[in-house]
């Protein structure tokens, strides 16, 4: 085993001064093309796959907020079942630092209510930003710190903007 090119392939720690590639000093706009999900049983409820969320735009603000515009697939529109019904779509992201030294990680959640909001359900959790260029971006949860070696993972691509 070579160390060296491990330490090649591990994942870095990105600072703040990073974030610009990822609002693009304002705004930028993001489509989720690729979910990793090593541990979710795809009878769950609150599994998360490409085909619900590849026609949503994701805009990562220089606020460190994320706003979602949905698309015409959701992900919880199979739960229909009295009041385990998913009549309304959530969503909740931003981009915060933590660690020391810190990085910058993704807290993403989504997840749905019913009609009248006494019943609802979500997944929450923080992943790593493991990739970052101007047009790709990683955020994951790797056991071994290694790029690539994802068990859970968001891989997003930019958006091009027509001018």
């Amino acid at each position: 085993m070579n160390c060296a090119n491990d330490d090649e392939n591990r994942i870095p720690n990105f600072p703040e001064s990073n974030m610009s590639l990822i609002h693009g000093d304002s705004q930028k706009s993001w489509r989720l093309v690729e979910v990793i999900d090593d541990y979710s049983d795809e009878t769950d409820d609150f599994f998360i796959t490409a085909d619900c969320v590849s026609d949503d735009v994701y805009t990562f603000m220089a606020n460190k907020e994320v706003e979602i515009t949905y698309g015409k697939v959701l992900c919880f529109d199979h739960l229909d079942e009295g009041l385990f019904s998913a009549d309304h779509e959530q969503f909740s992201a931003t981009l915060k630092m933590i660690g020391d030294p810190e990085s910058i990680y993704l807290s993403f959640g989504r997840g749905y209510a019913n009609e009248d909001h006494t019943v609802f359900g979500s997944t929450f959790s923080s992943y790593r930003l493991s990739e970052l260029s101007e047009d790709r971006m990683v955020f994951s949860h790797s056991n071994s710190g290694i790029i690539g070696d994802y068990h859970e993972a968001y891989i997003f691509e930019a958006i091009e903007v027509l001018e």
